[in-house]
């Protein structure tokens, strides 16, 4: 073969061969944070004073936590696979349909955010590739994430943005779009990267949306530019990490 038409082939080669769709990016990224350990484990941590646990095993799951009520009684907020609930001394407490959801916004949200890259590899989850990005001169693939209203929770219609890097797969920052009460947005880089019982775990900065940008995807910029206010610290401390009992 002559060398001039190697090299075409070669060429046209490199321009049809695989490409690295969204799912194979959060695929790594998932694997990068513990991959399947997390369906079957069990981890407790405290989020601002208050103590959760997670418990996961097989496609069964147990999130929970305890707070105190107005009487100072604890009282532990319960939501699995059957639906939400609370207990207190030993019993089950009725909850209102607005007590359920706040309960189901507090807790998942929490968890979820906590513990991401972890499920978004579940079925309500869309995936969309809105290409890349370099910030503080790293190189990074943007992940659109939405969810499909059946199995998409309570906050179905939010929309996230993963800035997942293109070396070492790590998600080091993100931004959503959320319409619950009122509405708004953010952005958050990972911060404190550790590693517990086979599980990554990262905490966030948390910063207030950039009104002057219209779409979240372009927060990067805004984050460049410094034009994104540091408004509170996402942490979970304490945590430690097990398999499911």
């Amino acid at each position: 073969m002559r060398p001039l038409l190697l090299a075409v082939l070669l060429a046209v080669g490199a321009c049809t061969g695989p490409q690295s769709g969204p799912q194979e990016i959060i695929d790594r990224a998932i694997e990068r944070y513990g991959g399947d350990r997390f369906d079957n484990v069990h981890i407790t941590f405290e989020f601002r004073g208050t103590p959760f646990e997670v418990t996961r095993q097989d496609g069964r799951f147990r999130y929970q936590r305890i707070v105190t009520d107005g009487t100072g009684e604890a009282v532990v907020e319960v939501m699995d696979n059957e639906g939400s609930w609370a207990e207190s001394g030993g019993s089950r407490v009725s909850l209102s349909t607005e007590e359920i959801y706040d309960l189901e916004t507090a807790v998942n949200s929490l968890i979820y955010f906590g513990f991401l890259p972890f499920r978004l590899d579940d079925e309500a989850v869309i995936l969309t590739d809105l290409g890349t990005a370099t910030i503080d001169g790293e190189s990074y693939d943007k992940v659109e994430v939405t969810f499909e209203r059946e199995g998409g929770g309570v906050d179905w219609d939010a929309r996230f943005v993963h800035w997942i890097h293109q070396d070492d797969s790590t998600l080091d920052y993100l931004a959503y779009a959320y319409s619950r009460d009122g509405g708004g947005t953010r952005f958050r880089r990972a911060v404190n990267r550790r590693e517990r019982g086979g599980i990554v775990i990262q905490d966030y900065e948390n910063y207030a949306g950039d009104p002057a940008t219209s779409d979240i995807a372009l927060y990067d910029r805004s984050y460049e530019d410094g034009a994104l206010e540091l408004l509170s610290m996402v942490e979970l401390e304490g945590v430690e990490v097990g398999t499911s009992p």
